[in-house]
């Protein structure tokens, strides 16, 4: 009685168990998801290529607000206005007063004149055309014309940066949910056959000729699969939230990987764009794992086929367009010592009505100016001199900019390539490891249902695979980020940048800056 209890309990947790995340996922149909579609998915929704696009039409604004100092500027206005009180009126009417008792023809004529009725006028109407034209600027409009230039050129390449950096998220987020596919199908497996193997030992025990301590062994080994189980769930539910935040997908949508890892990987061409297609090889998990062959010198092809030198980076390319820019502020800076040089014109219709508005456009009289100015600054306190100290150090700052980020594309670059040829081999290591591994246990198994070996060799041998298993399924998902992160790397910013700070700070606790 006390075995056939166990044994029927052992039968419905693995009917409740194995079956849960296909219960689970019945609910709603997967969505079919293919890498190259999730890349052109993430193109048009990623947050990163926004802010970008963001960037780069402030760029260009500002580019036509510099641009905008070379040419004339031109602005109109009209203006009515009523006085209530008002000098020549006052005077006109004080003058017509005391010249009734004297020489009133004279006063008379005076208060009578256009002009003094021009100005004691209650309502005044006027209309400007004003335009002005910068003649000589000592170069200051012309250099911040090209710095915002330069700035633009900056923000386009930083567009291009941001959607190779998609890219590589996406296809790193697409893999590790394809990979958390495969360590759950493994943790099943496992569970799987350790619910077989405590069956065994139950049916065994039941004849008398299996010990208890066989038993409990078992049992324990059963339940030690269990939270390994959990824990291979829980990483593919995270891992799954990821892809679907970085596609912008509801969160409760399942998905349907259509593209798995590649056992057998095959090296990806060099893109001539930042969103080339991407090729990839489908294999089932289920496959027995081979060596191919061909992918013997995959590494020295892709190493080859993109462009690792530090020129060629975007950060590099950033930071050189950031020195030009701080040069050209430097020369506009400058500029403020030199005279500056413009045309001014001002063309008005003013109108003096008797009443609110004037009756036709003859009641308008024509006021028009030119003139030609020159400005120099003789004193200004040192403030010219202070912005041009400002400027050249920010000059000297941009290149050291630029020195840092040729070491640093420098050493991404070869940390990329290191990596890759790591995660070949690596990868072409776990490949025979897999073979062994499940070969012993097959030999295992055979061992312990003949009775020449016992469960604790059994067991061993099961977490032996289930490790080399895991370990073939990431070394296959390494390599194939890798692959594409050495195909995007002229694209992509600089991976050191970010990690240089804290790993300089956690090697040296006691430095103070």
């Amino acid at each position: 009685m006390r075995s056939a209890l166990p044994a029927t309990m052992t039968l419905l947790a693995v009917l409740l168990l194995v079956p849960m995340g296909a219960q689970a996922q019945s609910t709603a149909t997967p969505t079919p998801l293919s890498l190259a579609e999730a890349l052109q998915r993430a193109g048009g929704t990623s947050e990163q290529v926004a802010l970008a696009k963001a960037g780069e039409q402030r760029a260009r604004g500002q580019q036509t607000q510099a641009r905008s100092a070379l040419l004339p500027q031109v602005s109109t206005t009209l203006n009515w206005q009523k006085q209530l009180q008002n000098q020549f009126a006052a005077i006109t009417e004080r003058l017509g007063g005391s010249g009734g008792s004297g020489s009133g023809g004279s006063d008379s004529s005076s208060a009578d004149n256009p002009i003094t009725r021009i100005f004691a006028s209650e309502y005044n109407v006027t209309f400007g055309l004003t335009a002005t034209q910068p003649i000589y600027t000592g170069g200051r409009a012309s250099a911040n014309v090209r710095a915002a230039r330069l700035s633009r050129e900056s923000a386009e390449i930083g567009i291009t940066s941001a959607q190779a950096q998609v890219q590589l998220d996406i296809t790193q987020a697409y893999y590790d949910a394809a990979l958390s596919d495969r360590l759950v199908a493994i943790a099943d497996s496992s569970l799987v056959q350790s619910e077989r193997t405590l069956r065994q030992v139950q049916l065994t025990r039941s004849v008398g000729s299996t010990s208890e301590f066989e038993m409990i062994r078992a049992r324990v080994t059963r339940d030690n699969q269990r939270p390994a189980w959990l824990q291979a769930r829980t990483s593919r539910e995270l891992a799954y939230v990821r892809l679907r935040q970085l596609l912008d997908l509801p969160t409760d949508q399942p998905l349907l990987l259509t593209d798995s890892i590649a056992d057998a990987p095959v090296a990806a061409a060099a893109p001539s764009t930042a969103a080339a297609p991407i090729t990839t090889v489908n294999v089932s998990p289920a496959d027995v794992l081979r060596v191919d062959p061909a992918a013997q010198g995959n590494v020295a092809r892709v190493v080859s086929a993109s462009d690792t030198t530090a020129r060629a980076r975007a950060s590099v390319r950033q930071a050189q367009k950031g020195v030009e820019v701080a040069q050209q502020q430097l020369k506009a800076t400058k500029a403020q010592r030199l005279p500056q040089l413009s045309a001014t014109t001002n063309y008005q219709r003013l109108a003096y009505p008797q009443n609110v508005l004037p009756k036709s456009l003859a009641d308008f009289f024509p006021n028009w100016t030119i003139g030609l100015g020159i400005s120099y600054p003789v004193f200004s306190g040192g403030r010219v001199r202070g912005e041009i100290a400002a400027a050249e150090a920010g000059v000297i700052e941009a290149r050291q900019r630029l020195k840092l980020a040729e070491e640093g594309a420098t050493l991404d670059a070869r940390q990329a390539a290191l990596q890759l040829t790591e995660a070949e081999g690596t990868w072409q290591a776990s490949v025979g490891t897999a073979e062994q591994a499940q070969r012993a246990y097959e030999i295992a198994e055979v061992r312990f249902r003949e009775g020449i070996s016992t469960q604790i060799e059994l067991s061993e041998t099961r977490v032996q695979l289930q490790q080399a298993l895991a370990n073939r399924a990431r070394a296959a998902r390494d390599l194939q980020v890798a692959r594409k992160r050495l195909e995007l790397l002229p694209y992509l910013p600089l991976a050191q940048a970010s990690a240089a700070a804290p790993q300089a700070m956690t090697t040296n606790p006691g430095t103070s800056r």
